[in-house]
């Protein structure tokens, strides 16, 4: 497990867990990532291994990268080389009526976090969704058996939102696409979960309006709250990176004084989750509830 960013936290302060989806999609995130990384702007980021560049976006996770955390962004919904992926409305669809097969979830879970493993020579500090998928029912059935059963223990992303609707109307429909049961069954196994959860916007606004976001998220950010991001490089949009505008605006807000002036002035610190989720179950209220 990995340490806390900036060593020992100072009392009265807040801790933030900021990780960054999707490395291994394309150089221009993965790079986007590492600025990042190098910077101390980050708390860890999430990796997609099955496209066929995972093993040349592996060797890039240098010695720098120990300091943060390093997580493993499962994907069920797009095809990256995959032997089976459905898109999310089909997804969610078959989730809910019974027609998704979770034998079929776990074997594609498990070649995941073998191809993680067999790349980096370890367990993934974390676990979370590409499009949040890992929360849908059957789905989250599958991940937590399949953990169990391998006996590993990374913390998981819980998508209990920070702000109620009709605020954060997207972040508030993600939550309900699963994180309640997804949340009680990883209790029951005694896994690290996040208290509460930010990052969701549109990928639709400027550096200013990135820059507003942040600083709602902060303001409303119990202890120990996870704030997800989508950082990268300046790319061409494609059909496999949809958002890369909104990853460049990312990267150079979190890149710039501004972030690290939000932290300070809302009284924040960046750490990583092994750290911030260590106790386990129980060590925070998650948002939401009594």
């Amino acid at each position: 497990m990995n340490d806390a960013i900036g060593g020992q936290i100072a009392r009265g302060s807040r801790r933030i867990v900021l990780v960054a989806d999707d490395y291994g999609l394309s150089p221009e995130v993965d790079a986007g990532i590492l600025d990042l990384v190098a910077a101390g702007r980050l708390s860890g980021f999430g990796c997609l291994t099955q496209l066929p560049r995972w093993q040349e976006a592996a060797r890039a996770i240098s010695t720098e990268s120990v300091s943060v955390d390093v997580g493993l962004h499962l994907n069920l919904t797009q095809g990256f080389g995959a032997a089976w992926y459905r898109p999310l409305p089909r997804l969610i669809l078959s989730a809910y009526l019974g027609g998704l097969s979770a034998t079929t979830v776990s074997r594609s879970f498990a070649e995941q976090i073998d191809r993680f493993t067999d790349a980096l020579g370890r367990a993934p500090d974390y676990i979370d969704g590409h499009q949040h998928v890992h929360q849908l029912p059957r789905v989250r059935d599958a991940l937590l058996d399949l953990l169990e059963s391998r006996g590993l223990r990374p913390w998981l992303r819980v998508t209990a939102p920070l702000i109620a609707p009709p605020a954060d109307l997207k972040a508030w429909l993600i939550a309900h696409l699963g994180a309640p049961r997804f949340r009680d069954g990883c209790r029951r196994l005694g896994l690290a979960i996040n208290p509460a959860f930010g990052g969701v916007y549109g990928f639709d606004t400027d550096e200013a309006g990135y820059r507003t976001l942040l600083e709602a998220w902060l303001a409303k950010a119990p202890d120990g709250s996870l704030l997800m991001c989508h950082p990268g490089r300046a790319g061409a949009r494609t059909a496999l990176d949809p958002i890369s505008l909104a990853r460049s605006v990312e990267r150079a807000v979190l890149l710039g004084p501004d972030w690290a002036d939000m932290l300070a002035s809302y009284h924040c610190e960046l750490v990583n989750g092994t750290r911030a989720y260590a106790g386990g179950v129980g060590r925070f209220p998650v948002q939401g509830e009594r």
